[in-house]
């Protein structure tokens, strides 16, 4: 088992990159669910000058691959007199494209809810943005948490694309190792086995989550 004890050894390797993707992961998904609830109000929008550059915005993050943008980010950060780091520029990228996969799933949930919720809130003297953020959107949340749970999966994933642009998280972390023990194989099934855990838990929180809201309805 002479693998076993050479992970072992470069166990703070890997544990250190884990940590970078554990803050990739706590810079993206705030903003991401965040922004994502407010853009999904602009999508909904019935002013075409609001909801029609939305949706070509939207479109346009949700099929442009997710390294490309951070490469855009990372390199065009400089053009524009801005030193980000590593880190930074992938924390953008990730949380900008996946602001627009949580408006759509957001926007599902929206729909799915009835529009008598809607004139309730309006007959008890709500504003519009008030019956949205207040009375639709908490409902529209608990109807879509399995998709936000896949979307949160994905975007734990898309986390190691930093590794691109010469970020340290776990996925470079495991390269480096590679690189000085040439046991590939072995190395990234630890890889594997981290992002294993990282996704399986989040998976769990939101099945938590999931029925949850299914005793709410």
């Amino acid at each position: 088992m002479s693998w076993l004890n050479m992970v072992w050894g470069w166990l703070p390797e890997f544990f250190n990159g884990f940590l970078v993707t554990l803050t990739l992961v706590g810079m993206c998904l705030p903003v991401a669910g965040a922004f994502g609830m407010g853009v999904v109000l602009m999508r909904l929008s019935n002013h075409a000058l609001i909801w029609a550059p939305t949706y070509a915005v939207i479109e346009f993050l949700r099929n442009v691959p997710t390294f490309l943008l951070i490469l855009v980010v990372y390199y065009g950060a400089p053009l524009l007199g801005s030193r980000l780091d590593g880190i930074y520029c992938g924390a953008i990228a990730i949380a900008v494209q996946h602001t627009a996969y949580l408006a759509e799933v957001f926007r599902g949930g929206v729909s799915a809810v009835p529009r008598t919720q809607w004139d309730a809130g309006r007959a008890i003297g709500l504003r519009p943005a008030s019956v949205f953020f207040r009375v639709v959107l908490p409902q529209a949340v608990l109807k879509v948490v399995p998709a936000i749970g896949n979307q949160v999966v994905v975007l734990i994933k898309d986390t190691s694309l930093v590794a691109g642009i010469g970020v340290v998280d776990l996925t470079l972390s495991g390269k480096l190792v590679m690189e000085r023990t040439a046991a590939s194989y072995e190395v990234f099934i630890v890889v594997a086995a981290f992002y294993l855990v990282l996704t399986t838990l989040a998976s769990a929180v939101f099945h938590w989550l999931e029925l949850f809201s299914r005793k709410r309805n």
